[in-house]
């Protein structure tokens, strides 16, 4: 491994650490605070919610930030759409990836570890993306492995692909906007004394102050909050009579959901929804990840609960099943989910933590991500570059082990083998091809402004003047002892 992979592995390796122990950290300080009453850790220092680490609107927003970054570039130098199409695919792939993974796995980790846990493990795409490896992973790191789309049909399968991502967020926004409105049109503020004093109270036993409006609505069969901003958080209550205790447990959970933001979990994972749109396990992964998030205020609600308090909780969830829209949270909602979360209410073995796992998880997941080439033609390098390479000059071979160098002067079999070299082209240019420990040829082609270079795994060729590069990775090694034979 050459010492320029060395220090970019090192480098990936102690990021990967970091944003670990960070997540781990995060959940733990946010567990505490939630849990035990605990002290609000360096993280949570001056909030009022208890989000792990990251609010999951970060995802959405660096995505648009990245977006607006590619097109500047585009329109600048006309490099952006190449960006741009490649951290598209490689945040489809880890989601698609990922999610699917924890969609297959998600039964045993319910089994053994905390609702909690496994609703943080959704996030891992909201840490993980919001970094700027997104910009430097794919030319610092060596791919570790390589997808190919034709030239021909990629901007094709972008397109549709962009058009079905469009029409879907889009409805999902305009969809959520008219739901909200509609509640907002048929509610009515709550006024009895006792309901807004039990209210008040859960608010203070959550250690949450921001004001959230509580309303009746003619239109829900469920309690539900919506609201994407602080000032315009409001619980929805359905217009009919609950007890006190009702009430407590009603409050107690939707005062956790928002708490934890998890109207803007639902924005994250509906956008998430919208960005793997053409796969069918991530539409299904979006609904047990939603899921997870009412399992994790069941959790909370019902942590120090005896058996007759959970036998009035799953009567509550019986009687107030309802529809959840847009990016609002819901009490109870769809028959399947509430079978399980009914079978959640009975007590059982208590469940791990998961600290450790997510610190496994995230770092792997920082690992992997960003390590994709995008290969968009197939063929031999006379087939596939645009470069006139009929006058080689200053050509050079340098043998790392010993430091023996050659010179070539056979420029006519060497034209010929390179012509000949069976390759892909890469969308995008690794730039540490020529620190290697192996031996390494370059030259220059018809001038000074034109170089290239030759390696056990690419060839690469510098167009200084018009500040281009192409690469291409071989699909057999060079052969150094025929090169030999050409001094």
């Amino acid at each position: 491994m050459s010492d320029f992979e060395l220090m970019n592995y090192g480098f990936r390796i102690f990021w990967a650490v970091l944003l670990g122990a960070v997540l781990a950290g995060g959940f733990r300080g946010s567990w505490n605070v939630e849990n035990e009453n605990g002290k609000r850790g360096f993280l949570l220092r001056e909030r009022s919610d208890t989000v792990v680490w990251l609010d999951p609107l970060a995802f959405p927003i660096l995505c648009a930030v990245y977006l607006g970054i590619n097109l500047i570039i585009l329109f600048s130098d006309g490099g952006g759409d190449k960006a741009l199409i490649l951290n598209v695919i490689d945040m489809f792939l880890f989601i698609s990836v990922y999610f699917t993974l924890l969609l297959l796995i998600l039964p045993l980790l319910r089994k053994y570890y905390t609702a909690k846990t496994c609703a943080t493990l959704w996030l891992i795409p909201v840490f993980l993306f919001y970094q700027p490896h997104m910009i430097y992973s794919q030319n610092v790191l060596p791919p570790v492995f390589r997808l190919y789309i034709p030239e021909k049909i990629i901007n094709t399968v972008f397109c549709v692909w962009l058009t079905g991502f469009s029409v879907i967020f889009i409805a999902q926004v305009v969809s959520h906007i008219r739901f909200a409105k509609s509640l907002r049109e048929n509610s009515r503020p709550v006024e009895d004394p006792v309901l807004l004093g039990k209210w008040s109270s859960v608010q203070q036993k959550v250690d949450y102050t921001l004001p959230v409006e509580l309303r009746y609505c003619s239109k829900i069969g469920s309690p539900l909050s919506v609201g994407m901003r602080k000032k315009n958080q409001i619980t929805y209550l359905p217009d009919r009579i609950f007890t006190e205790e009702e009430a407590e447990l009603i409050f107690c959970h939707e005062l956790h959901h928002i708490q934890r933001r998890d109207t803007h979990t639902k924005f994250f994972l509906r956008f998430c929804n919208a960005l793997g749109w053409i796969h069918p396990f991530i539409w299904l992964a979006v609904k047990r990840a939603e899921d997870d998030l009412e399992l994790s205020c069941d959790e909370i609600v019902l942590k120090n609960a005896d058996a007759d308090m959970r036998k009035k909780y799953a009567e509550l969830l019986l009687t107030v099943a309802g529809d959840s829209r847009g990016y609002s949270t819901c009490l109870s909602a769809s028959a399947k989910t509430l079978r399980y979360r009914l079978k959640a209410v009975i007590p059982g073995k208590t469940k791990k933590l998961g600290i450790c796992l997510l610190f496994f998880v995230m770092f792997l997941s920082t690992l992997c991500a960003g390590r994709m080439a995008l290969v968009t033609e197939r063929g031999s390098i006379a087939e596939m570059t645009e470069v006139d390479m009929s006058e080689l000059m200053n050509v050079n071979v340098r043998f790392s082990g010993n430091g023996e160098t050659i010179q070539v002067s056979d420029a006519g079999a060497l034209l010929q083998y390179l012509s000949d070299l069976r390759a892909e082209k890469s969308m995008t240019v690794y730039e540490g091809e020529y620190d290697v420990d192996g031996p390494v040829l370059d030259g220059n082609i018809g001038g000074d402004d034109i170089w290239f270079s030759l390696t056990d795994t690419y060839f690469t060729i510098h167009d200084w003047e018009n500040g281009c590069k192409e690469q291409y990775f071989l699909c057999v090694p060079a052969d150094w002892e025929y090169i030999r034979t050409m001094q």
